[in-house]
């Protein structure tokens, strides 16, 4: 199809991630149907035959064809490079066989790989920058800052941001803080963490029945819990919100050991049984979004966080969900304020949460505030209107400097 590319996608992750059917697979699926020559490349731990069978063909039915290599944890650093290595002999082979024009890496050790590759072939790279890596370790507290695999990762984000042919990054605020301007013109998207808001979960699911919440209110968090999820401060803000709303729930649904947030409710004295932890397939959140009234998302607002976008916004404003979120996220307050779809959670503490709350169940109680979550959404954060488009958008124009 004239206009469309030739790609192979590297993502330093399983294929059985969650995460990257949602923020991967799902962008390649529509890219595909687009017309684009669709290949990825994941990095793997030990899967059964039947299930590397059931993904392969999953993929083969949305035109994605899949190659996949062993990925190696420890010891960290070696292993990474082991896996490097590994990674661009391979990217070698897939793109000479499959005469693939580019390589769109997702994120750094990714872009290792395509720097080298693209320094032996000659091919187009796009980088997809889905955090700032090396700060994201010091804030966690994993490296130091000026430590060998900081500098080593701040290297290769460096080289890749100047040397891409095309940049993808989640939001404004780290384009603003990265480039301020500087950088050249149709070079450079924005594309945040976005949501299907087309999915099929069945409508005709009662959730709230089915995990007996006897028509309470809840509110609902989706997602992991360790390191930037604040799960005690997310339990605390539920124990001040009973305050204002004595029947409140709480309903979790993550893939992380439950034991993770089952022990803050302990540690609050919440009794079991104002509470749901759970987990779902990625098509069927929107059933469990439905039983609720207020979503929330607490990321610890370090300043990394400036380059994140969280997936789980764009699926509660899908609901009609009006969102409780920490501030400093991204562009997460600028979202939620002008689209008047959430409370910006600025300090901690009983009484900061009880103003809040307050003013979350006020938008909730708004018949309108719905309406205004879900236009947001469809505007901001949809995958059909923006994230596919805007990688469409990306992939032809690279197409057009290559000769296919």
């Amino acid at each position: 199809m004239p206009g469309s590319l030739r790609c192979l996608y590297v993502c330093y992750m399983s294929l059985d991630d969650p995460l990257v059917h949602s923020q991967v697979v799902a962008y390649l699926d529509g890219l595909a149907a687009r017309g684009h020559t669709v290949h990825l490349l994941t990095f793997d731990t030990p899967l059964p035959a039947s299930r590397r069978e059931e993904l392969r063909a999953d993929l083969e039915r949305r035109g994605i064809t899949w190659h996949s290599r062993r990925y190696h944890k420890r010891p960290s650093l070696p292993a990474t490079v082991y896996d490097t290595f590994v990674g661009v002999v391979a990217v070698l082979r897939i793109m000479r066989r499959h005469r693939l024009a580019a390589i769109h890496a997702r994120n750094h050790v990714p872009a290792a790989m395509a720097l080298m590759v693209r320094r032996i072939s000659r091919c187009r790279m796009i980088f997809d920058l889905r955090g700032l890596m090396a700060e994201e370790y010091v804030d966690a507290g994993t490296w130091r800052r000026g430590s060998l695999p900081y500098r080593i990762t701040n290297w290769i984000q460096g080289a890749a941001l100047r040397r891409a042919d095309h940049v993808v990054m989640l939001t404004e605020a780290v384009r603003r803080q990265l480039f301020d301007g500087t950088e050249p013109e149709g070079r450079l998207a924005v594309i945040p963490c976005c949501a299907d808001l087309d999915g099929s979960a069945d409508a005709a699911r009662d959730i709230g029945a089915e995990l007996d919440l006897g028509g309470r209110p809840a509110l609902v968090y989706v997602g992991k819990f360790g390191t930037w999820y604040m799960a005690r401060e997310m339990v605390e803000f539920y124990v001040a919100a009973r305050e204002v709303e004595p029947k409140l729930a709480f309903l979790v649904i993550t893939q992380s050991d439950p034991d993770l947030i089952e022990r803050e409710f302990a540690a609050a004295h919440v009794d079991p049984g104002d509470y749901r932890v759970t987990r779902s397939d990625p098509g069927e959140i929107g059933a469990y979004l439905r039983a609720a009234h207020l979503g929330i998302s607490f990321v610890r607002p370090t300043p990394s966080k400036i380059s994140s976008s969280p997936t789980k916004i764009g699926e509660y404003l899908a609901a009609g969900l009006p969102v409780v979120s920490t501030a400093g996220i991204g562009d997460v307050d600028a979202l939620l304020s002008a689209g008047d779809v959430g409370v910006l959670v600025r300090s901690t503490g009983s009484d900061a949460y009880a103003e809040a709350a307050k003013e979350a169940f006020g938008l909730a109680s708004d018949a309108a505030t719905r309406e205004r979550c879900k236009s947001v959404a469809r505007e901001s954060l949809s995958l059909e209107r923006v994230g596919v488009p805007r990688y469409d958008r990306v992939y032809r124009d690279l197409a057009a400097t290559v000769d296919q």
